[in-house]
């Protein structure tokens, strides 16, 4: 695209981001937008969801371990209290009468067995054992005990349970809970010891099935031991760690540790005794305890990442089409805002633009329009071929671009019509430099096809003068305004601007309302005909006849083709009136041709644009078809002004009407640039002298040298006459000279309707 043009499309978009034309559109980045925030609250409600469900699970197992650590809590008071009943006994009987107290005795009657105690032993106040239910006993000392010396020392210590210790008399990890034994007179006498299994305390628990796979039971002394321990269903070595291991599991109530010995996960709860200075922890596997909830855990996540992945790929898929809708929606719109010839802004994009200047900023005297249209362009488009026409239309929107400047813009708004946008202070006189700028830039002949060629133009201009004003007001008082510049300039040929005044606006409400008065006429079928004879001045007979339109309007009463023929002609409306009147000219004609032997002939006046734009050739031959006429009796008239418009095009329809037998003459001859020319480059069948030469004939003498130069070239071309215009007698006398010669005129008839016509001779 030329330079020009893309420096007046970056005009128009920083014009319209200055007025912000256009209201954001919603931009693709929403769909990934809304999508990971739809992500975000999926995953936010999938970890809450888990974040529940862990909580309730933990909740549950915590309530699990309370109940297995209560349980196993009452298992050990009981179990501690089974051996101290036995301690108390065997005290109790040994300090009634130590000597004669024997243990095997009380073995023998199955007092002490196995299932009380794993042994039961008498130590002395020196240490040494004195009693003990272990067969063939070695004697030993256990002077250096740790229970032996506390009850030494303390004799108010009660029970005392010792650390799991190797027996020296039952070589045995044992458990030994052990009470001071007291002389009479108080004084220190020795200790009973039972000693138990270290594991009895937990395996002899009957809920371990609670605990699951990898549960927990440990039980450890206030005096900072470890009692025994069963974890995973394994019980803990002799020589494991002390109580201080658990220190951080006291006063647990259902929370998550890592034991300390086989790293296993557990939720675990405290107990302590509330006889005995012991303690319970009751520790049930994470693994077992949350498996379920760690299965909906990895179902939800699972079903989470599928979401996610669906959503995304949705989202990818989305935003991908949504990016090409957009790309072709921008496309579509620079189609349809563009004119695709020029590059410029077309007709919808400017009133958009105008609508929304107005609408915002009401820019009174701030903002004007230029209408600019070209006069000559349809010649050359038709004479030179439509890409050499568009060829032209891109060299004026390039011109134009150049004229408007940076501070205004260009759009084409039709075929060869342009508007130019100017605002500012002092607008109008802004618009009126412009549009001399633009006259004065096409007086430079554009280069075609190796030849030049001057665009006239016709510039309307429009200033923004009434709030109650829209766009389409301002354009179209532009286009009134181009409209007047053009009927100036027509006679001259030259390029003209004319500003808009109100007067114009009602001579178009006038134009407007002619135009559908000639809409009802033809609808109301107001149109009729009258009739002049055309007469031969040798015999006085009459020769033919000329159909005259007439317009029987229902306010005006009877009007004369002259007040509605041309701009009928103008508005295109001509065309069915044409029609019409062939149609009704053929039928009468017709009737006649049944009443009348004489061959007459029919002469009907013939608009150009009825050749140009309708299909006359067509209507013709219907017409003939149906009324079945000689199409050598049918005169067709056509002006001499009509044939300098596209004279080629008229030239090749003259042949084929005459091809189909049909007559042209040529009207009004003698008004139009080059009368004679047109005898010899035009295939006409006669001539009908205006009426301007007959009006000046016997005393005009540069009329009768006219005229008589026509008369003798038309004898000479072999070519029909008639004279129209003959009013008075002395006109006919001073006529007959010329011999052979058709006239028409008052002096022999007025046009009349189909019944007053008379036949026979005419004068």
């Amino acid at each position: 695209m030329d330079t020009r043009i893309r420096r007046g499309r970056r005009a128009l978009v920083n014009w319209l981001e200055r007025l912000h034309r256009l209201a954001p559109a919603k931009s693709v980045v929403w769909v990934p937008a809304g999508t990971f925030a739809l992500i975000l609250v999926l995953w936010i409600g999938t970890i809450s969801r888990i974040q529940a469900e862990g909580r309730e699970a933990r909740q549950a197992a915590a309530g699990a371990t309370s109940q297995v650590a209560s349980s196993f809590a009452a298992h050990i008071d009981k179990t501690v209290h089974d051996a101290d009943v036995a301690v108390r006994w065997i005290k109790y009987e040994y300090e009634r009468s130590p000597s004669t107290f024997r243990l095997d005795t009380y073995k023998e009657k199955g007092l002490i067995s196995a299932g009380t105690a794993l042994q039961v032993t008498i130590v002395g106040p020196d240490g040494e054992v004195l009693q003990t239910t272990t067969p063939e006993a070695q004697p030993v000392n256990v002077s250096d005990r740790r229970h032996f010396l506390a009850h030494k020392s303390s004799p108010d210590i009660g029970l005392y349970i010792s650390r799991p210790v190797l027996g020296r008399v039952s070589h045995h990890w044992t458990l030994q809970f052990t009470r001071r034994l007291n002389n009479p007179d108080g004084s220190f006498a020795g200790v009973v010891v039972v000693s138990e299994d270290p594991d009895f305390l937990t395996t002899g628990f009957n809920n371990l099935e609670a605990l699951g796979v990898g549960g927990m039971l440990v039980v450890m002394s206030d005096n900072g031991y470890l009692l025994s321990r069963l974890a995973s269903g394994e019980h803990a070595s002799p020589v494991g760690p002390p109580a201080s291991a658990y220190r951080e599991m006291v006063d647990a109530k259902g929370e998550g540790f890592t034991d300390p010995v086989d790293r296993v996960p557990r939720i675990v709860t405290y107990r302590h005794s509330t006889q005995y200075p012991v303690a319970v922890l009751a520790g049930i596997s994470e693994k077992v305890a949350l498996a379920g909830y760690r299965h909906a855990r990895d179902l939800y996540i699972l079903m989470a990442g599928l979401l996610t992945v669906v959503l995304l790929a949705a989202a990818a898929i989305i935003t991908a089409t949504m990016t090409r809708l957009v790309a072709a929606r921008a496309r579509m719109q620079h189609l349809a805002e563009t004119d695709a010839l020029t590059g410029l802004p077309n007709r919808y994009l400017l009133t958009e633009i105008l609508r929304r200047r107005i609408g915002r900023e009401r820019p009174l005297d701030r903002l004007a329009l230029l209408f600019v249209d070209l006069d000559n362009f349809k010649r050359i488009n038709d004479a030179l071929g439509h890409q050499t026409g568009d060829e032209l239309l891109q060299n004026v929107a390039r011109r134009l671009v150049r004229v408007a400047g940076n501070k205004s813009f260009v759009a084409r708004v039709g075929g060869d019509e342009f508007v130019l946008v100017v605002e500012g202070m002092d607008v109008a006189v802004a618009a009126r430099d412009m549009a001399r700028s633009i006259i004065d830039t096409f007086e430079l002949a554009f280069g075609l096809r190796g030849n030049s060629y001057v665009m006239r133009v016709s510039i309307g201009v429009a200033v923004y003068t009434a709030e109650s004003e829209t766009e389409y007001d301002l354009l179209r008082q532009a286009d009134l305004a181009m409209y007047a510049a053009k009927e100036e300039g027509r006679s001259a040929n030259a390029s003209r601007y004319h500003t808009f005044a109100p007067d114009l606006a009602v001579r178009g409400m006038r134009d407007i309302e002619r135009q559908q008065e000639l809409q009802y006429a033809i609808q109301n079928n107001e149109f009729f005909l009258e009739y002049q004879p055309i007469v031969s001045l040798d015999t006085g007979d009459t020769l033919g006849v000329e159909a005259l339109v007439r317009w029987r309007h229902p306010e005006k009463g009877i009007v004369l083709p002259g007040e509605f023929i041309p701009f009928a002609e103008s508005t295109g409306f001509i065309i069915p009136i044409g029609e019409l009147i062939l149609e009704a000219a053929c039928a009468q004609f017709s009737e006649w041709m049944e009443s009348d032997p004489r061959p007459l002939y029919l002469s009907v006046n013939v608009s150009a644009a009825q050749l140009v734009h309708g299909d006359l050739i067509g209507v013709i031959r219907q017409c003939l078809e149906r009324h079945s006429i000689d199409p050598r009796r049918l005169k067709l008239e056509i002006t001499e002004t009509a044939i300098l418009k596209d004279a080629a095009l008229i030239a090749r329809r003259l042949k084929e009407l005459r091809l189909l037998g049909v007559r042209v003459v040529l009207d009004d001859f003698g008004t139009g640039y080059s009368s004679l020319a047109h005898l010899t480059n035009l295939m006409v069948d006669g001539v009908k002298i205006d009426r301007s030469f007959t009006r000046g004939v016997p005393g005009d003498r540069t009329a009768l040298a006219m005229f008589q130069s026509i008369v003798s070239l038309t004898h000479d071309l072999g070519l029909s006459l008639v004279v129209e215009g003959v009013e008075t007698e002395q006109q006919v006398n001073w006529l007959r000279r010329f011999g052979h010669i058709e006239v028409q005129g008052f002096y022999f008839c007025r046009p009349v309707a189909p019944g007053s016509l008379q036949a026979g001779r005419a004068a």
